[in-house]
């Protein structure tokens, strides 16, 4: 079924059309099953092309960026994986209003990428980003932030292709930015967006980006394969001060580990499964709840199907 699946859609598409496809390979946490389709469209009009297919078809799909926020249950993903990381990658500097700056990009864009176009064109206001993995649709999904900054704060719209199909432009007021959060219909992907940035110096944006990077260097276990902080911090709490009170450092499941660096973060040790990394979760919750009272809610995005 998925050859003929595959064939049909090579017709239609020019972009890369893979079967089974260990998703292990294209996640941070290095773990999960298969997808039995994954997609890299080569333009908008393709991946309209696809979301047709996947109505007429009744096929699901999932859209995933770098896999920096991403647990794949080791079963994997049913149905089409769509990547947007090949071709969905420009940037473009728009002046509008005199002095007003705007930058525009699309949803592949690496945010390590996007972030060494503002250094080199001297644009401040994405600085918070550096060292956050993954590409700028997943950093607007999920509203990415730190040092108190946020994706949804300098946000001015997104284009996004609708689960009907249809291509949309939402203004910043709009959309709906929580924390670690943008509520979105289902079936919508994120295609492209436009940013507020300012005019800055290329020394004092280099003194910012080198204080976050050293700040991470110091606070995250950067060595080791991991999808960042787990749980989101609950109001008027540290997520990773309340798993480091009741002890969970350093606890094993597996090949998966509760970093003894950062208590908030679970690195592959070697050889972790994803149930490994969802056995420690839910024991990280428990602990959590039973001693505090409170419900630690996820910040990674957990997929697929169990092994």
């Amino acid at each position: 079924m998925h050859q003929t699946i595959i064939k049909e859609l090579s017709k239609l598409l020019k972009g890369k059309v893979l079967c089974q496809v260990p998703l292990s390979r294209h996640t941070s946490l290095k773990v999960g099953g298969h997808a039995d389709i994954m997609i890299y469209p080569a333009s908008l009009e393709e991946l309209l092309s696809i979301i047709h297919f996947s109505r007429r078809q009744a096929i699901p799909y999932f859209v995933m960026g770098a896999g920096t926020n991403l647990v794949v249950r080791d079963g994997g993903i049913r149905g089409m994986v769509i990547k947007l990381t090949r071709c969905f990658k420009k940037i473009t500097l728009i002046r509008s209003y005199g002095d007003e700056l705007k930058l525009q990009a699309e949803a592949g864009v690496s945010l390590r990428r996007l972030l060494a176009c503002c250094l080199g064109k001297e644009l401040a206001g994405l600085e918070f980003v550096s060292g956050i993995p993954g590409t700028l649709g997943g950093a607007w999904a999920m509203n990415a932030g730190a040092q108190g900054k946020e994706m949804g704060s300098i946000t001015e719209a997104l284009t996004l292709l609708t689960g009907e199909g249809a291509v949309e432009e939402k203004k910043s007021t709009e959309m709906y930015f929580t924390y670690r959060r943008l509520h979105l219909p289902p079936g919508s992907i994120i295609v492209k967006g436009l940013m507020r940035v300012t005019r800055g110096t290329r020394s004092a944006l280099m003194g910012a980006v080198e204080k976050i990077n050293r700040w991470r260097w110091q606070a995250q276990p950067l060595h080791l394969p991991s999808a960042g902080s787990v749980f989101k911090n609950p109001p008027g709490h540290s997520a990773g001060q309340l798993l480091e009170r009741v002890g969970l450092k350093g606890r094993l499941s597996g090949g998966a580990q509760i970093s003894e660096k950062h208590a908030n973060f679970i690195v592959n040790a070697g050889g972790a499964t994803a149930q490994d990394i969802l056995t420690l979760m839910g024991i990280m919750q428990s602990r959590v709840y039973e001693e505090t009272g409170i419900e630690l809610e996820p910040e990674v995005q957990v997929v697929g199907e169990d092994g």
